[in-house]
């Protein structure tokens, strides 16, 4: 399968609600992204996460509503159904929270093979 990183973060914090743009980043070499996994700190119903390749959204309404059951998106590199996702160098990775609730603190791991390898 090649080289597996995991890029991981929590994001969100008390009196602030997030939303679009919430966390970016400009990858310096090629990624392809295999599966994804986000969760809140709280139930926040209807929250979403969408994940960005420059500005269009390449993984879009992920379900992040329930503390108890985190939301994921697994390619078939995983044992999933979707496609895994090439991500070009040089490009920015963007991540938007829908409907999120103030206070919420959402988990996210995205695990991405290093290089274009779709195949």
């Amino acid at each position: 399968m090649g080289d597996m990183i995991a890029i991981s973060f929590v994001e969100g914090e008390v009196g602030v609600t997030l939303g679009a743009l919430f966390r970016y980043f400009t990858t310096d070499v090629p990624l392809t992204i295999i599966g994804v996994t986000v969760s809140p700190s709280v139930d926040d119903p209807g929250l979403t996460i969408d994940i960005n390749d420059d500005g269009t959204g390449v993984i879009t309404a992920l379900d992040a509503s329930d503390l108890d059951v985190p939301g994921t998106w697994k390619s078939t590199h995983l044992g999933g159904a979707q496609t895994p996702i090439s991500i070009a160098a040089g490009s920015v990775i963007s991540f938007d929270a829908n409907s999120a609730a103030a206070n919420t603190r959402v988990g996210i791991i995205v695990y991405a093979l290093v290089g274009a390898k779709n195949a």
